[in-house]
């Protein structure tokens, strides 16, 4: 069973935004965009800067601000190079506009 943790409030994220967290050893960044929440670890896979260090693009992809690769929010999955291999992603939730994460 997943053990999920409060990690923000939804009016902490706006629509088109995203923001890092520290959890446990892991740090991730949920973003928010037109489909809901999503957790995403936040170390872009191309050259390991920090991925909240990007934007929400105008079709609800990361970007990452050093050399433009773009992922998927909900799937981790690379969207534009230069990246080639895909976020982790992290099991999330809301309720009562709180926002809980799973590392498990």
């Amino acid at each position: 069973m997943a053990d999920f943790k409060k990690v923000a409030n939804t009016d902490d994220i706006p629509l088109g935004s995203m923001k890092s967290f520290k959890l446990g050893f892991e740090q991730i960044v949920i973003c928010h965009n037109n489909n809901g929440f999503f957790a995403v670890e936040d170390v872009c896979s191309h050259d390991s800067a920090p991925i909240s260090d990007g934007h929400i693009d105008a079709d609800g992809h990361i970007v990452c601000a050093r050399h433009g690769a773009k992922f998927e929010c909900k799937s981790g999955d690379v969207k534009a190079p230069p990246a080639v291999v895909g976020l982790e992603t992290f099991k999330i939730k809301v309720e009562n506009n709180e926002i809980f994460v799973s590392l498990d």
